[in-house]
């Protein structure tokens, strides 16, 4: 498509880092217009030229002390022909810089306005910064996780999902709106399934389930498989009688979740026998819910990603990750790089240009 869904909608952007980032980006790829406001030294991210490029494609840059007269001024003059201002401070530097909510909500009546932080405006740790794997800690993410780090940043990806869907309501409301989006919220907001139990009592199996066939396997050959049947008896007939177990196919999965130690074992030994691609294609052709463990390196020579054009071509000559929307069977156009540092200076007022 030429221009995406979001064309014509101007976004200004006081957020670095991961979520804020995450989240423009996603709104720049839809087809806003999005203007980094960066720090005179830049956004720190920019110290890791792949992450900063990952998050940031598509968008322009101005570089502005926000702490000068000139400044302020500069970036009121962006707001005034903006749909939406996105910010990632903690509580209240927002308001020591000069703009005030109420004052912006004022003065801008028609601005949408996300804040995103660590822990929200209000509350008694609404002052405190953290980083996403502090958040997740405290959120109850880590509970039972090993040593808690994963391979991705779970609550900054988390918070820019919603902090898109802030937008996206805000400019739906067609008023102007402040969003208020802490972290820790939105960690705990996405388990909801997981609490849901010991708010009310209720027995709940939570996640992962305790399916002895939902899991990570070794094959003989060295590769890895992913089982995850959560529920299906048919299912776990045919794994079964796929790996030569056919006796234990007609446990149900009461009976099944109640031996899943024991069970376990029995598949990984059948397992420890075969060769990862073959045993995935017999079991998927019996409808067993399966694949491949690949490799971070191997993704994109998967048929599936490959036919789904997931990498796009930006104007730099190098390739990136598409966001993931389909409209009307296509993809937003292919897009620009992430901008140098004040690259689109040339926006401002030229009284207030650096």
């Amino acid at each position: 498509m030429s221009a995406g869904p979001l064309a014509g909608i101007v976004v200004i952007s006081l957020a670095e880092q991961y979520p804020g980032p995450f989240a423009t980006m996603v709104l720049a790829d839809l087809g806003a217009q999005v203007t980094m406001v960066e720090r005179p030294t830049g956004d720190p991210s920019r110290r890791h030229p792949a992450l900063f490029r990952a998050l940031n494609r598509n968008k322009r840059s101005v570089a502005l002390d926000l702490k000068t007269a000139s400044g302020r001024a500069a970036l009121r003059g962006l707001l005034a022909d903006a749909d939406v201002l996105i910010e990632g401070f903690r509580p209240g530097v927002l308001a020591r810089l000069g703009f005030p909510v109420a004052e912006l909500r004022r003065d801008f009546p028609d601005l949408v306005v996300v804040s995103v932080s660590s822990y929200g405006q209000t509350g008694p740790d609404r002052e405190l910064g953290s980083h996403d794997l502090t958040v997740q800690g405290r959120a109850g993410l880590l509970d039972g996780a090993g040593d808690g780090v994963g391979v991705v940043p779970t609550a900054d990806l988390v918070t820019g999902a919603f902090a898109a869907i802030g937008v996206l309501s805000g400019l739906l409301a067609r008023r102007g709106s402040h969003v208020d989006l802490a972290m820790l919220d939105a960690l705990v907001t996405w388990q909801a399934v997981r609490l849901a139990g010991h708010l009310t009592g209720d027995h709940t199996t939570g996640y992962p389930p305790r399916e002895p066939a939902y899991g990570v396997f070794r094959c003989g050959d060295g590769g890895e498989v992913t089982l995850a049947i959560a529920g299906e008896d048919r299912q776990w007939a045919a794994l079964c009688q796929v790996l030569g177990l056919g006796d234990l196919g007609a446990l149900s999965t009461g009976e099944r979740e109640g031996r899943t130690g024991e069970l376990r074992l029995h598949l990984r030994r059948a397992l420890a026998g075969e060769q990862a691609a073959d045993v995935i294609d017999r079991l998927q052709r019996r409808g067993v819910s399966c694949g491949h463990v690949r490799r971070v390196q191997d993704v994109f020579d998967d048929p599936q990603v490959r036919a789904r054009g997931l990498l796009i071509d930006v104007d730099s000559g190098h390739r990136a990750v598409r966001q993931p929307l389909l409209f009307d069977g296509q993809a937003v156009a292919a897009c620009p790089d992430a901008p140098a540092l004040g690259e689109h200076n040339e926006l401002l007022d030229p009284v207030h240009q650096p």
